[in-house]
């Protein structure tokens, strides 16, 4: 691979710190309502209890401690609710120090958050129940000062606006206040779809890196391999060039900035591709407009993850997600809580300003749809963290087939050598 890509990360004397560990404080709050989703919506088949069953205590189907009731379409005890929500609303990413093989119970719910969460979906806790609940039970922000009173800059601390290029102010506002978009959000909105599209296409002189002749000794699958890697390196710049252009990224730490972009680049290159897929051919377009089909991949050594790829790209294409959405999907995605962030509740409070813009974008164009449209959105960050993790998983596994992942790739995806 050419040493003319130049890494993102490796300007200046940073080395990424090593994650941290990170307390799960249980959720005791009293039970809040579903907002209209009962339990009979979800299994009606649930209420049906013989007269032995009912004198049972009911135990939560993740960790075994004692139910409270049904949470999220399972029956679940209070800890495991509140995880479940906490995971879901801040796109949480959690990593497994025990080979993603932990038997998930009392005591291990609290060692290893990566396993009890896929234990919550194994279980039947489904994402696209939590929307409804953190559209009406949000922590209420502080009260904000009049746009005219703002000063014209990002809050260094707690950020509760984003400040246009134009003067224009975007704050945080509760869900149940927005009724339509604010000039403020469409402005920001235009801005973010305006630089999703200037990132979409690499270069002439970039594209004229990738060569489609084999080297000396290479094979049909090496070379395949070698194409698909060299177009992923430039998709990843393009990305890191985007994040880099989204208000409030430049008020974060340089090291929570790469720690962002290294965590997040896997998910938003999947949000891309799932732009770029051809319906009618089963594909995805590539940076050079080539199509690459499963067969590609398969030739590639890259097949096994692709069939849940393109299941995930037919999916976002049956919901017809427009730019609008797939910008602010990516932004929420970029501002997504990860290890080893140092300003978490910096990152939480950016990430719930993009949030409300696309509660309001969907609220705006389906006024008798929008809790549903806004909870499938919420549901597609769920299963971008699986694509991401399978993504990882493969690049481990090239170790074992003797393919070598370029340095650019590797030190981006934390692939040791």
């Amino acid at each position: 691979m050419s040493t003319g890509y130049a890494s993102p990360l490796s300007s200046g004397s940073y080395n990424p710190c090593s994650p941290r560990d990170k307390l799960d404080v249980e959720d005791m709050s009293p039970s809040s309502s579903l907002n209209g989703f009962s339990v009979d919506d979800f299994d009606a088949t649930k209420k049906e209890k013989d007269a032995e069953s009912c004198q049972q205590e009911e135990l939560c189907l993740v960790c075994g401690d004692r139910a409270s009731g049904y949470h999220y379409n399972a029956l679940t005890c209070e800890g495991c609710k509140g995880f479940f929500r906490r995971s879901v609303t801040k796109n949480a990413v959690y990593q497994c120090k025990y080979d993603t093989k932990c038997e998930i119970d009392m005591y291990m719910r609290r060692k290893c958050q990566e396993c009890r969460l896929k234990k919550c979906l194994q279980v039947g806790m489904r994402p696209e129940c939590v929307a409804p609940e953190y559209c009406s039970t949000k922590k209420k922000s502080k009260d904000l000062q009049s746009v005219k009173d703002r000063p014209n800059s990002f809050s260094s601390d707690l950020p509760d606006v984003i400040v246009l290029d134009s003067g224009s102010v975007v704050q945080s506002r509760k869900a149940s206040t927005v009724d339509s978009l604010s000039p403020e959000q469409d402005d920001l909105i235009q801005r973010l779809v305006y630089f999703q599209n200037e990132y979409e296409q690499p270069s002439e002189d970039d594209l004229k890196q990738i060569t489609n002749q084999s080297l000396d000794g290479e094979d049909q699958s090496d070379l395949r391999f070698r194409h698909i890697t060299q177009i992923t390196i430039l998709t990843v710049q393009l990305i890191v060039e985007f994040a880099k252009r989204l208000p409030g990224f430049d008020k974060l730490l340089r090291e929570d900035q790469i720690t962002l972009l290294k965590a997040c680049s896997s998910e938003v290159m999947m949000l891309r591709m799932a732009r770029r897929y051809d319906v009618s051919s089963d594909s995805i377009l590539f940076a050079n407009n080539q199509p690459y089909t499963k067969d590609s991949y398969s030739s590639a050594g890259m097949g096994e993850n692709i069939e849940d790829m393109l299941h995930f790209c037919r999916r976002m294409y049956a919901m017809k997600v427009d730019n609008a959405e797939y910008a602010l999907l990516t932004a929420i995605v970029i501002f997504s809580e990860r290890p080893s962030i140092i300003e978490c509740e910096k990152v939480e409070k950016i990430q719930e300003i993009y949030l409300e813009v696309l509660r309001a974008y969907v609220d705006s164009r389906e006024k008798f749809r929008s809790r549903m449209i806004f909870a499938k959105l919420l549901s597609v960050l769920t299963e971008l963290r699986t694509l991401g993790y399978q993504n990882s998983q493969m690049c481990f596994s090239f170790k074992l087939k003797n393919k070598k992942l370029p340095p650019f790739l590797a030190e981006i995806w934390d692939v040791l050598p």
